[in-house]
């Protein structure tokens, strides 16, 4: 056997141990019902289909925004995302506050974070949005995210990354096609994890 082939199946082997711990805790994280208190809640963008129609995905994050809010009445709302694609014609986050008011949620309890255009930038706009509007440092409170339940794992480092040490977790459902969206989401983990050991 040649050193080029005992290359290549030492890093299969590593890749494959690689792929299967990650979505291990991955799924893992995906099947806990989260539902922590928290003070703020962001609730993380999603796909906007066309100009303003949001994907199933985000239709399921917004209704367990909504449920949650209900539950929890002194919890201020940061919906996040930007408007950012092809033809869109409002922000993630201006769709989302639309939907929680149509539903119930009182408007002076939204506040918006509509600039970001990923998970990370969801964090880095909308931390100083809560530390501004609640005067204090961001861990001095009680800040979650709301997110498809397979988008947890990857979400939680990146919040542990960006300044909170214990961060609060909802998860609303994550929608059909499961499978694909777990597989996405590794390489997205991957990336986030490259780009990090880069700075």
């Amino acid at each position: 056997m040649d050193m080029i082939t005992k290359s290549a199946i030492v890093f299969g082997g590593i890749a494959t141990v690689h792929f299967g711990l990650t979505m291990g805790f991955i799924v893992k994280d995906a099947t806990k019902k989260y539902e922590e208190d928290c003070d703020y809640l962001m609730i993380l963008g999603g796909n906007i289909i066309g100009a303003e129609t949001p994907s199933r995905e985000l239709v399921f994050r917004m209704k367990k925004a909504v449920e949650y809010l209900k539950i929890h009445p002194n919890t201020i709302a940061i919906p996040c995302g930007g408007c950012f694609r092809e033809g869109q014609k409002k922000s993630e986050a201006q769709i989302i506050k639309e939907y929680l008011t149509a539903h119930g949620i009182e408007e002076n309890r939204i506040f918006l974070e509509d600039k970001s255009t990923t998970t990370i930038e969801n964090f880095r706009f909308a931390l100083p949005i809560i530390k501004n509007i609640s005067g204090k440092e961001i861990n001095e409170l009680n800040i979650g995210f709301l997110t498809s339940s397979y988008h947890i794992f990857r979400s939680t480092q990146i919040a542990k990354c960006s300044g909170l040490k214990t961060p609060k977790r909802v998860a609303a459902p994550t929608p059909d096609k499961a499978i694909f969206r777990y597989i996405r989401e590794y390489f997205a983990f991957f990336a986030f994890v490259l780009d990090f050991l880069k700075k």
